[in-house]
């Protein structure tokens, strides 16, 4: 295999080869894409095209069929977060790697070599988050997925076994990065141990939540599944004709009595041509309803009652309101994040801290276009706040 010459390189296959990169990424299930086809439909009759990412490692020639590459495919998988594998190795790699760079910076013996370790660590710690989060998205698509689409009880039974099991494994990995965190003082290391905690502790409680989701499951296959049982032995025993005799059935069906469940049939009873139109009666009717059909209906129009001589002397209301636009016009010349600039703009009134967090979250929810929020978290006395800047 042939590895690119440089980012570039690689970037620009990508792009000229997009249209059969994504027909083999779609149909990575049942690959069905041979070398002629390609050629014909995507590559324009170009062996060279062909040969080069045959030769790159993109693609490669599975029983006369073209794949992609595990390495593109896990790829793209993981950036679409349409994996279906649940990856707890890569979190353990992650832990490993990351107690290594915490023991080369206790090594490092200058401020450079500290930093650059630091740095590693703090990436690390992030990655550590973010994959722990997918994976419990994973598993929660496939606990779902397994117990609506599975028609087998005894296999739907197994793989719900063995997604618990990687749950168990997900909450002992969320708990050995907790403990690495809660071993080094808070400010080692940095913002980000906050909010990597943050990610850990809603990881957890939702692998608590997906525990009760697989015994419930795993409760309603086991009733299912004696029910079938059931249903078929009483099909055996009617085929035998002997279920008379040897199940009460006969008593079931006259002690229960179902039909009150059963929704009320309503039959509607028109009259007959010749009765309408044959008689005094169905004249009228007829007469009655042409004349409701060509008289158009007119709305009711509600008339409020006019204003009194005191409504009309009343002096305006004035409000003191808070103009959204005119901060955000001053915060966006500014370069302090936006908690910062709201705690000391000058208002025209006084304004509460309920107010001024009020405007925090209108502005970031009106106006995400013309803002930057980072994934950094400030704390303040009574609650914790993202750090918001201007573009």
């Amino acid at each position: 295999m042939i590895a690119f010459r440089d980012i570039d390189a690689l970037l620009r296959m990508i792009a000229r080869e997009k249209e059969i990169l994504k027909f083999l990424f779609t149909g990575r299930k049942a690959p069905s894409l041979r070398s002629e086809q390609a050629l014909e439909g995507f590559l324009d009759r170009d062996q060279r095209r062909l040969g080069l990412l045959l030769e790159h490692g993109v693609v490669r020639l599975e029983e006369g069929v073209l794949v992609l590459e595990d390495t593109y495919l896990r790829f793209f998988e993981d950036v679409l977060e349409v994996n279906e594998e649940i990856n707890v190795a890569s979190v353990r790699q992650h832990i490993d790697a990351l107690l290594e760079n915490i023991d080369l910076w206790f090594t490092a013996g200058t401020q450079v070599q500290k930093g650059r370790f630091m740095a590693e660590v703090v990436r690390i710690l992030r990655n550590i988050g973010l994959s722990t989060q997918r994976n419990v998205i994973d598993l929660k698509r496939n606990i779902d997925s397994t117990y609506k689409n599975e028609r087998d009880y005894a296999l739907k039974r197994k793989r719900l076994e063995q997604l618990d099991v990687k749950r168990e494994d997900i909450a002992l990995l969320v708990k050995e990065a907790e403990k690495v965190i809660d071993a080094h003082p808070p400010g080692f290391f940095g913002d980000v141990a906050g909010e990597v905690k943050r990610q850990l502790t809603e990881a957890y409680h939702n692998l608590l939540e997906l525990d009760r989701q697989i015994i419930r499951y795993l409760n309603r296959i086991e009733a299912e599944r004696a029910l079938v049982e059931k249903v078929r032995r009483v099909k055996y025993l009617k085929d035998q004709l002997v279920w008379e005799r040897q199940t009460d059935v006969l008593f079931v069906l006259q002690t229960h009595r179902y039909a009150f469940l059963e929704k009320r049939p309503k039959y509607g009873c028109l009259p007959s041509l010749e009765a309408v139109t044959g008689s005094a009666d169905g004249l009228a009717a007829l007469k009655e309803a042409h004349a409701a059909l060509r008289r158009p209906v007119m709305k009711v129009k509600t008339v409020g009652e006019p204003l009194s001589a005191d409504d009309l002397s009343r002096p305006p209301a004035v409000a003191d309101v808070l103009s959204t636009y005119e901060v955000l016009s001053a915060f966006i010349g500014s370069s302090a994040d936006l908690m910062t600039f709201l705690s000391g703009y000058g208002f025209s009134r006084p304004v509460t801290e309920e107010e001024r967090l009020t405007l925090f979250c209108r502005i970031a929810s009106e106006f995400p276009e013309d803002l930057r929020i980072g994934p950094e978290v400030a704390e303040s006395v009574t609650y914790s706040y993202p750090l918001i800047y201007a573009k």
